[in-house]
């Protein structure tokens, strides 16, 4: 009995030996492909104190916004609660407050609102709203008074819209606007045309869930692009703007062959100069991808990727996605939302390092804006498996930006 004790000993430290060893190897296995670049990142991310303020808009909130809608020298903020099909604005106020104002129930804005953009559409100087409305295939536009928004004009569509984005495509000085599916796989452009909320269409054949629209100039030619990702077969794309309503596709990432429902699942696609060479980068959060990071795709202003760097998530796999370049920045910043918080990724040397954020549970739709004029960039976002949208006030790191 005794040797059987002792040989099942030797058993079990020789099996945990070899466990060990190919534990080793796997983490040293574990890297991107040949053509990325692994960013140098802290393997624990510097947490810093910040203030955090919650405002509770209903269930599923999206898209949250920020603008001075009532021109009174305060930053303001419309949210869109998917569950309750609302529309609803906070007023900004003194000392970082912000009461909530007017929402516009599911009468008006009808079932499963997508995402919202703030934009000047009749030029009057003053932040309109357009909704782009999943649940009735429609985009909506709402007009601000100065003192409430008026829902003013509709245009029907022939996809669920979700992702939204607007901006002067062909150069006429009329706004156009981009859209995306919840599912599907046509990007929709509408072009506008003069004499009120009235369009042309135009559609850009994609994969299947073609998602998350963004515009930037990829190729640094004035003109605007599009880009999207593809979640099923991981793909992300930039439509470059070739001129007379003409797009040239270029995949910054090309498809994969599924496995289940989506092989990669690229989530949001943001542009900047990330790198400060003068042209614009694109970066990509993935939240399946073998690695469940950042990929920044660096451009070289002719309309091609010259190199790849990949920033790790530290756990579960980042999603949500913002970036950031101004003249006050020592660095550029990136937003990289994982489950219940938020990195903020900043350059110091050659690597990125991460500073950790609270936030609430699956933040996504973040973005940078100055909301308390402090001149520090803050953070506003949704908790979109809760109730509210977040506020992080900055300043969002304290070394390598100021």
């Amino acid at each position: 009995m005794e040797n059987a004790v002792s040989y099942f000993h030797k058993v079990l430290s020789v099996s945990v030996i070899i466990l060990l060893f190919l534990s080793g190897c796997a983490s040293k296995i574990k890297t991107p492909n040949e053509t990325t670049k692994k960013t140098d990142v802290s393997t624990k991310p510097e947490k810093e104190n910040a203030t955090y303020l919650k405002l509770k808009v209903g269930p599923s909130p999206l898209s949250p916004i920020s603008s001075d809608f009532n021109d009174d020298g305060f930053t303001d903020i419309a949210a869109i609660s998917h569950g309750d099909n609302n529309l609803v604005i906070f007023w900004g106020g003194p000392e970082r407050t912000f009461r909530k104002g007017p929402v516009y129930g599911k009468d008006l804005v009808g079932y499963h609102p997508g995402k919202i953009v703030a934009v000047d559409w009749n030029g009057d100087g003053l932040q309109d709203i357009i909704l782009a409305a999943e649940g009735l295939f429609q985009v909506q536009y709402w007009e601000n008074t100065g003192t409430d928004f008026l829902k003013k004009a509709t245009v029907q569509v022939p996809i669920n819209c979700k992702g939204i984005r607007c901006a002067d495509l062909d150069g006429d000085g009329i706004l156009d606007i981009v859209l995306s599916p919840h599912q599907g796989h046509t990007i929709l452009i509408l072009w506008g045309k003069k004499g009120g909320f009235l369009f042309d269409s135009q559609t850009i054949l994609a994969n299947e869930m073609a998602q998350n629209v963004e515009i930037g100039d990829w190729n640094h030619d004035g003109k605007k692009d599009i880009f999207w990702v593809e979640v099923v077969p991981g793909s992300v794309v930039v439509a470059i703007n070739k001129g007379n309503r003409k797009f040239s596709k270029y995949y910054l990432k090309s498809p994969g062959k599924p496995v289940g429902l989506a092989k990669d699942a690229p989530a949001y696609v943001k542009t900047a100069d990330l790198n400060e060479d003068g042209c614009e980068d694109a970066a990509v959060t993935f939240e399946v991808l073998k690695e469940k990071g950042c990929i920044i795709f660096y451009g070289n202003c002719q309309g091609q990727v010259t190199s790849k760097e990949y920033i790790e998530a530290p756990v579960w796999g980042f999603r949500g996605l913002a970036v950031a370049v101004t003249q006050n920045m020592r660095s550029p910043l990136i937003a990289l939302g994982e489950e219940g918080r938020i990195f903020v990724a900043h350059r110091v040397g050659t690597r990125w390092k991460l500073v950790e954020k609270p936030a609430g549970s699956l933040p996504r739709d973040i973005s940078f804006a100055d909301l308390d004029n402090d001149g520090n960039l803050d953070l506003l976002f949704s908790n979109t498996a809760g109730d509210s949208i977040g506020v992080l006030f900055g300043p969002l790191v304290t070394s390598g930006q100021n």
